[in-house]
């Protein structure tokens, strides 16, 4: 689409182009109406050249600026003010009011050496006191972009940018001691850019809408930066809009008659769920070509039920588009061009890693997410290295332009992950993912550090938390982490959420046998532990992935929180736990 070596010059040929057209348009919802904020390509550049010129004065070219800002525009005047003065940007979740979270954004920056901190006017004072109790030290800038003089515009100059410049650290989900940044380059980006736009046939007047996290791979790449390199638009609004009332999301597509829409699985269960019948007739998605899932496994039924929900407001049979993608391959690896596919397979064979269609009752479904154009896939033994032919489960390795540089400061972390060896072939991403290809398309079954060993058997994680939410309603709006504990025999433990309100004269004893009954005919395994939680008292990442690690050591500590009504009835798990604070991260509240 452009011969441009960065992304700062590929853009303002898109400002060249586009002008006063709006690149950006945030929703906020009051509780009394929906306000929208645009901010144009031509206002977008001069903004981040303030911001530019204001770093150039206090950072130098390849220092790091932390990124920590409440949902809205500023957030990508703050992106694209770094890397227009050759800055490296480092988005990070902003600490909610009752200070979750401060300690892991202090981490990512003590682990950036980061030289500034970019906000808003809004958010200033709570993130200069923040910084100040970090002890970022006196050499750190802070600044909220929509504050700073408008001249400053003027004093911008390009600094040198190619494509092996830094773009930008992805911090990935985990421990507040180790973060992983991901560094991704502008030749990345680009490169990304251009494999979503192949994927998805979009052009200039593609509009994009979505409520993701804007620190988020998919949130930032997908939801906001591929409308900019486009010369589209971006519509969007905060994660808490949509989990508050997920009809604004698809009321948006509607309203703005949006082609293209993002989100994660969850998402669309959420969507059938509470949007009413009132409220599907004021929809019109038939401007929708593609509703992007992926970010987690994606469910069969999930897909088969929103198509079916929304198609009475006119959305397309094939407008779902399953997609697989991570932070350490910038976001896409493959998408569902040629039409979304599906497969039952036998589940036995699949714990012997096989994949074999069946017929038979009891298959499971897989979605495919689709192919690839500009990767080469490798389906690898993760003991042996070796390729695994079509019809096998192994990791999922991915060798291509997209890949990140690395993680940021770990050379041997980098060095094994980056830089893996297949049949004698280095450079390929090790992803930890799961999956098999058959005829070119890729199926991803689980993560390899959440499967499940029992018995001997490989067990899927996300199947038996889907397999227990069907056997009553009140585990219905809430997710579930299963793992496993003790050796020789391994013993399941399945914990999970529960709407104690929604159980309406249901024994918890009744409900725990009846999970215990779903998991054992559909599995041939029996639950050695359950334990009930209130809504959000299972830990999630900021993109809504479940922390099954972290459960399972607070598991092991003991400390689990079991709800006061529930206390009594459920003794086989009260016993065996003790109360304390379980709270979730920005989404773990989502399917409320």
């Amino acid at each position: 689409m452009s011969n441009s070596g960065d992304f700062v010059s590929h853009f303002r040929e898109r400002v060249a182009e586009q002008g006063d057209k709006a690149a950006l348009v945030f929703l906020a919802d009051s509780g009394a109406g929906v306000s929208e904020r645009a901010i144009g390509y031509a206002e977008l550049d001069r903004r981040a050249r303030r911001v530019a010129a204001w770093l150039g004065e206090r950072t130098g070219r390849g220092d790091r600026a932390l990124l920590l800002f409440l949902p809205g525009p500023e957030f990508m005047v703050g992106f694209l003010g770094c890397l227009y003065a050759g800055v490296v940007a480092v988005p990070a979740p902003m600490p909610d009011s009752n200070g979750r979270g401060m300690s892991r954004v202090a981490g990512i920056a003590r682990d950036a050496a980061v030289r500034a901190v970019l906000s808003h006017a809004t958010a200033i004072d709570a993130v200069t006191a923040w910084a100040e109790r970090s002890d970022l030290g006196d050499a750190v800038g802070v600044a909220a972009v929509d504050a700073l003089p408008e001249d400053l515009a003027d004093a911008w100059s390009r600094p040198a940018l190619d494509g092996a410049t830094i773009a930008f650290l992805q911090y990935t989900s985990g421990s507040t001691s180790d973060p992983k940044g991901v560094v991704v380059t502008h030749a990345n980006l680009l490169h990304n850019e251009e494999e979503i736009r192949l994927a998805l046939g979009t052009d200039a007047e593609t509009t994009v809408c979505g409520w993701l996290p804007q620190f988020h791979d998919m949130g930032l790449i997908g939801q906001l930066l591929h409308p900019l390199y486009l010369g589209g638009t971006s519509v969007f609004m905060s994660p808490m809009t949509f989990l508050k009332r997920p009809y604004l999301w698809l009321w948006a597509v509607s309203e703005h008659r949006a082609s293209i829409g993002v989100a994660p699985n969850f998402a669309f269960d959420l969507a059938v769920r509470r949007i009413s019948d009132e409220q599907l007739a004021t929809l019109d998605l038939s401007s929708v070509r593609w509703v992007l899932n992926g970010s987690e496994p994606i469910q069969a039924h999930t897909v088969e039920a929103f198509t079916e929900r929304f198609a009475a407001a006119g959305l397309r049979p094939d407008a779902v588009f399953p997609c697989y993608g991570l932070a350490e391959t910038t976001l896409f690896v493959t998408g569902s061009r040629d039409g979304r596919r599906s497969i039952v397979v036998d589940p036995r064979a699949l714990e012997r890693n096989e994949i074999v269609a069946t017929a038979a009752p009891g298959g499971r479904a897989l979605v495919g997410s689709g192919s690839t154009l500009g990767f080469e896939i490798r389906i690898v033994d993760p003991d042996t290295h070796t390729v695994l032919p079509d019809g096998r489960t192994g990791e999922i390795w991915v060798r291509g332009d997209s890949v990140a540089a690395g993680y940021w400061k770990q050379p041997e972390l980098t060095e094994a992950t980056f830089n893996a060896v297949a049949d004698g072939e280095p450079g390929y991403l090790r992803t930890g993912d799961i999956g098999a290809l058959v005829d070119g398309e890729l199926y991803v079954t689980g993560r390899l550090k959440d499967m499940l060993i029992v018995n001997g058997r490989n067990l899927y994680p996300h199947d038996i938390e889907h397999t227990a939410r069907r056997a009553h309603p009140a585990l219905q709006a809430g997710v579930g982490a299963s793992f496993v504990v003790g050796e020789r025999p391994e013993r399941l433990v399945l914990v999970h959420e529960i709407k104690a309100s929604a159980l309406n004269g249901t024994p918890v004893t009744d409900l725990l046998a009846s999970v215990r009954a779903e998991v054992r005919a559909e599995f041939d395994v029996h639950i050695a532990e359950l334990v009930l939680l209130p809504r959000g008292g299972v830990a999630r990442t900021t993109s809504g992935k479940i922390r099954r690690g972290e459960m399972r050591s607070k598991f092991l500590a003991g400390k689990l929180a079991t709800p006061p009504e529930l206390t009594a009835e459920t003794t086989e798990t009260a016993e065996t736990t003790k109360p304390t604070e379980v709270s979730g991260a920005v989404i773990s509240g989502a399917v409320r």
